[in-house]
């Protein structure tokens, strides 16, 4: 075996555990635990299926057993644990990457070691104050110390149950300094990650309650990550549910919890492509016919200020919330919603010595800070300036790896550089500490909101651009659905949480997860009308125009004057090829707003696919007379003009049209205005124009001309000239 398939092994099995597929879960680990060469999983494994063999007899046979929820609820319990313990062994042994080069490092290694480093650590810090030289950093010693400890909290899962007593001292207050505790938070959140640990779960929720908001915000960080990764299995283990309810009923961490869900989600979004609004005034329905939509450019008739998207009159669902909405949010969005620009610029200022200690990825950034002393002792100027390192520690603008980065990057850049910067960064850092504090007055929260966000973001540059990232298991990977989750019912039984999470995915137009949660929602109350209007959105974004459109009749019951609501009805009936009832809504619309050009324009086009020109006509006509600069209306007057057989109007269309920027469907059209007018010499050159067109081709050619047949015949254009026509083109192509 190797790394790869023991990894796809552990997906197979636990989604099998997962679906209650025990007997097949079994028969999996069977095999694997050869692999092992560990006797004692082998006899573990073997009595756990000899048990679950016992239990099915007696269950077939009838035996009434008030408990046997409970036993097999231990058995699953069992099996998942030997499961671990098998692909920890076969990862020890084989598994590649930093992460597995760290287990075996310290794999056999006394237990004692953990305090013995914690005993090194306190000694280096005795020893810095006696000397009491506050310009003297964290010596090696100390580094070395930290390092130990947390590398054996990363990799080593028993140590969380026999050292229990040794690691929650670690965390005390006069133990290690915060910003190592706060190190040592990371340890223990990506050892979760990579094994689940009973012991190391419950250490994150006692971190919780921890007096320093910088290890507590991490610890919920933390949690929930792991929480959302173990979903599935965590109603097996009494002991996390419990605290679970705990946290629960602290109002303080909910509301923090509830902020980290989107603060995770929008730091996640680094690596997808949202899905952009579509314009949606008029939809790619059944088409009047082939092409006739793209000849006409139907779709672009009015420009985009226009155009009519989501409801202008749906209320802000963050407008209440000022843990949202204030201005801590507004200069920070750059690293919250756009922390892609931030990974981008500091992604290539991860190669300096200090990152090669995998536990500075995590280090926050403090103040007084001994790393930044020693990296600028050689510095002057602005980099000499304790104003500027104090308000890089205060300020949220970046993250703390990112803020390691620019220091250590200062010493190689050019002088006059140098100066410019930190210029610039004094006065954006003093700005930026004004709204800082004006939020402070108004909300204490503001500073563990950023605090979280910073270490959301650290940890997103660990697993995405730390150079030996690939044997690690990364968090942001994964969908983070976390309205899907059943621990995410514990904490937030109430709709609140549902119905920001889902006005947060609308917003970011993440449309088929926030369907989801607006569907979970309206399990639990009677939707509203908003929320029917964004469902019926989500599903219209999703091409899924039937639910849309029955989803918009629901909301119309509300209030059935809304214009918004009645043209997305109308919309709706277009993409599912009913233009009569999307006439019946458009003209309903009408009334309210009579001049609206959204409006108008999509009555001309519902009357032109009903074939009904003449009224057709009029609707265009009123656009251009509404809106005189828009040269796209002229397109489908024109062919309006050339259905009705009025000629002089479509050719003097035509031409204004040829006179711009043509496309091939206007030469197109205008070799149908010459040949109904009798001009078979001039309508074939404009055919030829048509075909040689960029990007175009005969083929494309001809299933626009067949669909046109019928109206040609109409304006009296000989059926039997049509084939001569055609070849006589073929020759001019040749």
């Amino acid at each position: 075996m190797n790394h790869s398939s023991i990894r796809q092994e552990q997906t197979k099995i636990n989604g099998l555990l997962n679906n209650k597929r025990l007997k097949e879960a079994l028969d999996g680990l069977q095999e694997l635990v050869k692999e092992t060469h560990k006797g004692d999983l082998i006899d573990t494994l073997y009595n756990i299926e000899i048990t679950y063999k016992s239990m099915l007899r007696y269950t077939v046979e009838g035996f009434a057993d008030p408990e046997r929820q409970k036993i097999y609820n231990h058995l699953v319990t069992d099996i998942l644990s030997v499961a671990d313990e098998i692909f920890l062994s076969l990862y020890s042994r084989l598994g590649e990457g930093l992460f597995f080069e760290v287990l075996r490092k310290h794999q056999g290694s006394s237990d004692t070691a953990l305090e013995e480093n914690m005993e090194k650590c306190r000694q280096e810090m005795d020893r810095s104050l006696l000397m009491q030289d506050k310009e003297v950093g964290p010596s090696e010693v100390f580094n070395e110390g930290v390092r130990e400890i947390f590398e054996r909290l990363l990799t080593q899962s028993h140590l969380y149950k026999t050292q229990n007593t040794v690691i929650t001292h670690i965390f005390t207050e006069g133990s290690l300094p915060w910003p190592q505790q706060s190190v040592l938070v990371s340890a223990a959140t990506v050892h979760l990650l990579h094994h689940f640990n009973e012991e190391a779960f419950l250490l994150l929720f006692k971190l919780v309650a921890h007096p320093h908001q910088e290890v507590s915000q991490r610890a919920l960080v933390g949690l929930l990550l792991n929480l959302y990764k173990y979903d599935q299995r965590l109603a097996l283990y009494p002991e996390i549910g419990h605290q679970l309810n705990r946290l629960k009923e602290k109002s303080a961490h909910k509301d923090a919890l509830r902020n980290m869900v989107i603060q995770i989600m929008r730091t996640s979004e680094t690596e997808k492509l949202a899905r952009k609004l579509t314009d949606e005034i008029l939809p790619e329905v059944a088409r009047i016919h082939p092409n006739l939509r793209d000849r006409l450019d139907l779709d672009n008739i009015i420009g985009d200020g226009f155009k009519e998207g989501k409801n202008p009159d749906w209320e802000d669902i963050f407008s209440d919330s000022p843990e949202l909405m204030g201005k801590l949010e507004e200069f920070s969005r750059l690293q919250m919603e756009g922390a892609d620009l931030f990974l981008s610029t500091f992604r290539m200022l991860k190669h300096f010595p200090f990152f090669n200690n995998t536990e500075n990825w995590f280090m926050p950034f403090p103040w007084p800070n001994p790393i930044v002393d020693d990296v600028l002792k050689n510095e002057s100027g602005p980099f000499r300036n304790p104003d500027l390192i104090k308000g890089m520690a205060q300020s949220g603008i970046l993250c703390n790896s990112d803020k390691y980065s620019l220091i250590l990057s200062i010493p190689q850049m050019p002088a006059a550089q140098k100066e410019m910067m930190g210029q610039m960064f004094m006065a954006e850092l003093g700005a930026i500490r004004e709204v800082e504090k004006s939020d402070e007055l108004i909300d204490a929260d503001k500073k563990a909101l950023a605090i979280s966000n910073q270490y959301i973001q650290d940890l997103y540059r660990f697993f995405k651009v730390h150079p030996r990232r690939s044997s690690f298991q990364d968090p942001f990977s994964t969908p983070l659905d976390f309205h899907n989750c059943h621990f995410i019912e514990t904490l937030f039984p109430d709709e609140d949480f549902l119905r920001k999470l889902g006005a947060y995915l609308f917003e970011k137009d993440r449309f088929k997860e926030a369907l989801e949660a607006f569907g979970k929602l309206s399990e639990k109350t009677q939707p509203s009308m908003q929320i029917l209007q964004k469902q019926a959105f989500c599903q219209q974004q999703l091409n899924r125009y039937d639910l849309a459109l029955d989803l918009y009749l629901q909301a119309d019951l509300f209030d059935h004057g809304q214009v918004w609501n009645l043209k997305k009805i109308a919309l709706c009936y277009r993409y599912l090829k009913n233009p009569e009832k999307a006439l019946e809504y458009y003209m309903e619309a009408e009334k309210s707003a009579p001049d609206n050009l959204h409006t108008q324009v999509s009555i001309g086009h519902c009357l032109l696919e009903l074939k009904n020109f003449e009224q057709a006509l009029k609707y265009y006509f009123k656009v251009e007379y509404l809106d005189p600069g828009n040269q796209k209306v002229w397109r489908p007057i024109a062919w309006c003009a050339l259905a009705l057989g009025k000629f002089d109007q479509a050719q003097k269309y035509s031409q204004k049209i040829l006179a711009e920027k043509p496309t091939q469907h206007d030469y197109f059209n205008m070799g149908h205005i010459m040949w109904c007018q009798g001009h078979r010499q001039l309508a074939l050159e404009w055919y030829q124009k048509c075909v040689t067109f960029p990007g175009h081709s005969f083929n494309a050619f001809l299933e626009s001309f067949n669909n046109d047949k019928e109206m040609l015949v109409n304006h009296e254009v000989e059926e039997t000239d049509i084939p001569i026509m055609l070849d006589q083109l073929r020759y001019h192509l040749q």
